[in-house]
Parts: C-alpha cells; sequence; structure tokens
C-alpha cells in the first residue's frame, strides 16, 4: 500500500550539502504548492538583477516600483510571482498571512495597500518538480526540510540566508553552515 503524501506546501527546502556546482546550491526554497502531480517552489536567496518597475510597468509607488526582484528559480524565468502578507490575511494559500498571486495585474492594489504591515516580493522564474521528482530528491537526502515563516520568507534575499537558517537549526546543522562550499573539501 502506497503512503499518503506529506505536503511540503509552507515549508522551506534548504540545499543539504550535496548540490555544489548547480543552480541550487545553497539555496533555500519556499514550497508553495505540493501534490501528487508534483511541486511549485520559489527560490528565496538568489537576488534579482532587475528592478520590480522595469519587470512590471504598471501603477505603484516608487518604493515598491524600486525594489528588486528575486529570482525564484532556474524555471520559465520571465514568469512573475508575487508573495505578499499581512497581519490581517489569516488563511493565505501558502501558509497562514502569506499569499502567492501570479497575476501582475493584483501587484497594483497590494502596492498600494495602506496597511504598514503589508510585505510584498516579486520573483522572475521558479522551481518545478515532475510528479514523485521532490519525493526522490528527498530521499536521496538531497533536502532538509523546516517549517516556514513568514519573518524567514521576507528577511534575508541573500545566499548568506542559507548558513543562518541552518545555524539556528541545532549543532550538527551548524556544522554544515560553517563547513566549506563543496563538502569533499573537507
Amino acid at each position: 500500500m502506497r503512503e499518503k503524501l506529506q505536503s511540503l506546501r509552507g515549508h522551506l527546502l534548504l540545499d543539504a550539502g550535496g548540490m555544489y556546482g548547480s543552480c541550487f546550491h545553497h539555496t533555500v526554497i519556499l514550497m508553495c504548492q505540493h501534490s501528487p502531480g508534483g511541486a511549485f517552489g520559489l527560490v528565496l536567496n538568489q537576488p534579482g538583477d532587475k528592478r520590480v518597475g522595469d519587470v512590471l510597468p504598471i501603477d505603484m509607488p516608487p518604493s515598491v516600483k524600486n525594489r528588486r526582484t528575486r529570482s525564484g528559480g532556474p524555471v520559465d524565468e520571465s514568469s512573475v510571482h508575487i508573495l505578499h502578507s499581512d497581519a490581517f490575511m489569516f488563511q493565505g494559500n501558502v501558509m497562514n498571512n502569506l499569499s502567492l498571486v501570479q497575476d501582475p495585474g493584483e501587484l497594483s492594489d497590494l502596492a498600494n495597500s495602506v496597511n504598514p504591515d503589508h510585505q510584498i516580493e516579486v520573483f522572475l522564474g521558479y522551481s518545478g518538480w515532475g510528479a514523485g521528482q521532490l519525493e526522490s530528491e528527498l530521499e536521496r537526502k538531497s533536502w532538509l526540510v523546516c517549517k516556514a515563516t513568514t519573518e524567514l520568507v521576507f528577511s534575508n534575499p541573500e545566499e548568506a540566508a542559507w548558513r543562518e537558517i541552518l545555524r539556528g537549526l541545532d549543532w550538527q546543522h551548524r556544522l554544515l553552515a560553517d563547513g566549506p562550499d563543496d563538502l569533499s573539501w573537507n
């Protein structure tokens, strides 16, 4: 009998240390969707080289227009994905207080919100897995899994976030965080 899939939606995937040389080296990925049909996530710690206003020429405040995008992953790098959160959004489609929007037209309404707790990040591209692919990678221990929080999602968009999150887990993960990039150098 097959085990029921445990969805990783609302969790983080962290490179378990064996992805040196790949585009997923030291990545932190927020899992936005996960079902038997596949999985969809956004890399949180790879800043993009474009500004939001350059990618989305819609009405929004300069504070949002001038913000850098993030690289969500290597798949369809021209696609736009928007994560947003605020204290009053109790149910989100990714996790409590966090939703994913893929219609750029909705960004204008979000960006012009008067709620001071509102947070927005714009991603270009995504990380995707076909049916069973992520589960196979998890069995090979390619990824570490931990619970996501909105603070982690909106905090450090740099590669250093991988080390910071690992250092906050336990002593074994602190060793991984402080080790060499390629574990074979150890």
